[in-house]
């Protein structure tokens, strides 16, 4: 069996900074124009009060209207003082500042660094201290969390591939044969794991991931752990491979769309018992043929779109499954138009659909129906023509 991985080049490029800082006047600049604003300050109020042209006073001041003028000066030239001492305590702040988050963000940059290399590592220990390293930094970065978080999706992406069963495994003979892509194995469900425990943590705007997206593109997972998370952004497992073990989504909440287009089950259990869909559910054009889809005391508001599926193998179970709309006189659709039914054990055990519709009208085979133990809801199904007209 060929190597799990080969480190990726790409996790060793540590993050670029951002735009220029807008550019300053020097303070010296600054200073002199203070200088230069005080000198004509004094000089107009000289003009102003002793002039004849605009002196109130007398056409001939004497000392004692000469001191007054010298006085409101020195008041102007001191508030004049006062303007300058707080530009130089402002302009120092902001040169604190600047330094401060420029060292900030060269930290941020070595520790990404640092855990990107990790990740590249051939070691699976150092990979796996590299999971937890870029996780750490994501809680501690608010700018640079969805760059860790794709760095993160990204390595589950990595081309893989599921090792054998422990009875093939131990018929061949050889333990350590196996040994590297099942250390590849733990480092992957570690991503999940440590994914799902952000998200099960009470979202606190701009310091947790909830908010965030996950890409998960063209991954190939045999398991892992998101129950009870709360996913805010999109997700996205389109053209996804799971081909065994159990992914576990019980009771996770998605809030935005959720993408399994073209994905194949072809093996593993997916259990998303009690999850609530309150975006779109994407599952055009994916193959179902292994493993399960348990959809069981779901809930779904929006539609769900099972278009040009092929259902050829496994099962797909929804059990006590909810469809309702928040929104008045809407009706969630579960759309199987262009589906074929052709193996797939696809059962709806009295599903509460009152306020939906399952359309089956328009299938291309149903040589191997699902079962509809649907009660009462009877109305809320639409059944391919030749089917109705029985």
């Amino acid at each position: 069996m060929s190597s799990p991985r080969e480190p990726l080049s790409a996790f060793r490029t540590v993050l670029k900074r951002g735009g220029g800082e807008r550019p300053t006047f020097p303070l010296s600049v600054h200073v002199l124009l203070m200088v230069v604003f005080a000198a004509l300050v004094l000089s107009g109020l000289l003009w102003l009060l002793t002039s004849d042209q605009t002196s109130p006073l007398s056409p001939d001041p004497n000392d004692r209207t000469t001191l007054e003028v010298i006085r409101l000066s020195l008041y102007a030239i001191a508030g004049i003082g006062g303007v300058i001492a707080l530009t130089v305590a402002y302009r120092r702040q902001r040169i604190i500042e600047a330094t401060e988050i420029r060292e900030a963000t060269k930290l941020f940059n070595e520790r990404f660094a640092s855990a990107a290399e990790q990740l590249s590592s051939q070691r699976a220990a150092n990979r796996l201290a590299g999971v937890y390293a870029m996780a750490a930094l994501a809680d501690d970065w608010d700018a640079g969390r969805q760059t860790c978080i794709n760095v993160l999706c990204a390595y589950v992406r990595l081309p893989y591939e599921t090792p054998p069963f422990r009875h093939e495994r131990e018929a061949v003979g050889d333990p350590e044969r196996f040994r590297p892509v099942l250390e590849e194995r733990l480092v992957r469900h570690s991503v999940l794991n440590v994914i799902g425990g952000r998200l099960r943590r009470a979202p606190i705007p701009g310091r947790t991931w909830h908010q965030h997206d996950f890409d998960f593109t063209g991954t190939n997972l045999d398991g892992g752990n998101l129950n009870d998370a709360l996913f805010l952004g999109r997700v996205s497992f389109a053209f996804g491979r799971f081909t065994a073990g159990t992914i576990d989504f019980s009771r996770v909440r998605f809030e935005g769309p959720v993408d399994f287009n073209r994905a194949r089950f072809l093996g593993a259990r997916l259990r998303f018992a009690e999850a609530r869909f309150a975006g779109p559910v994407l599952l055009s054009e994916t193959t179902v043929a292994g493993g399960a889809l348990d959809f069981s005391s779901a809930h779904f508001t929006r539609d769900v779109s099972f278009e040009g599926t092929a259902f050829t193998g496994g099962q797909v179970h929804f059990a006590k499954t909810v469809c309702s709309s928040p929104v008045l006189g809407a009706r969630p659709v579960l759309d199987f138009s262009g589906a074929s039914f052709t193996g797939t054990a696809v059962v709806f055990d009295r599903p509460d659909i009152a306020a939906a519709t399952l359309d089956f009208s328009r299938v291309a085979d149903w040589s191997h129906p699902p079962v509809l133990n649907l009660a009462e809801e009877q109305d809320a199904v639409r059944l391919p023509e030749r089917e109705a007209d029985r």
